[in-house]
């Protein structure tokens, strides 16, 4: 029943510095985390003397941002919603013309299609 967790594991030569291979395992589990609402909040890297922590070097925000593992599905969602999106812009611009010829003033159009004034006079 956790809801969060962090990943831990040793390198038992010393060097905590990690490497592409441990970042690219984060990054799987960041999504991963996504899809079983488990958030990863961090990844320490541990050794006898010292660790590495992904959340104090940075690391794990870049991660956080990344796409490189993002699951399908959330790319289906992300393109069904981008093209919902480009339609309300669509029909936005449609009704902001038609008052426009109807001599609305500027601000009500503005108002009420979302677009800019300055995007309403090049119509």
């Amino acid at each position: 029943m956790a809801v969060q967790v962090i990943m831990v594991h040793n390198h038992p030569g010393g060097n905590v510095t990690p490497s592409y291979e441990d970042q690219d395992l984060t990054d799987h589990f960041i999504q991963a985390g996504k899809f079983l609402k488990v958030e990863v909040i961090d990844h320490l890297i541990i050794s006898d003397e010292t660790y590495h922590s992904f959340v104090d070097s940075g690391i794990f925000k870049k991660l956080q941002a990344s796409e490189k593992w993002i699951l399908p599905y959330k790319l289906k969602e992300r393109y069904k919603n981008e093209g919902k999106e480009e339609g309300l812009r669509e029909k936005a611009i449609e009704i902001a013309k038609a008052l426009k010829q109807k001599e609305i003033s500027m601000k009500i159009i503005a108002e009420t299609s979302g677009l800019s004034i300055e995007e309403i006079k090049k119509l």
